[in-house]
């Protein structure tokens, strides 16, 4: 990058198991030769007040989340309170290859949530 700062991505020959191993291969390729990098400083940059300390949470990930460790989803999720949905088998890209269902959870959320303030 031209301020010195370094961009990150997944080797693609690495990349359907790790990161969405449920998908088919054809679609794997495809996104591992697709993907956006990824800024470094993403990984250490403080962030400004988070919303859910005054919003509430949903939350939706795959068990077989080999990107981000499952315990850590649950770690992250219990700590701020969220509504949580596991959906058994699914990778990182769980709303890719579970749409459905992620979609209801999307929708359960803004039906719950009309009416609060922005």
């Amino acid at each position: 990058m031209p301020d010195g700062g370094k961009e990150l991505t997944l080797a693609p020959e690495g990349f359907h198991e790790s990161f969405c191993a449920d998908l088919p291969a054809a679609d794997a390729a495809f996104y591992a030769i697709s993907q956006r990098p990824l800024a470094g400083v993403a990984l250490t940059e403080a962030a400004p007040t988070p919303a859910w300390r005054s919003r509430p949470v949903w939350a939706v990930f795959g068990t077989a989340d080999r990107s981000i460790d499952p315990g850590v989803h649950r770690f992250s999720y219990d700590r701020v309170g969220a509504t949580v949905t596991e959906i058994k088998g699914a990778s990182h890209v769980v709303m890719i290859y579970h749409a459905k269902e992620v979609a209801e959870i999307v929708m359960t959320a803004v039906r719950t949530s009309a009416g609060q303030s922005a």
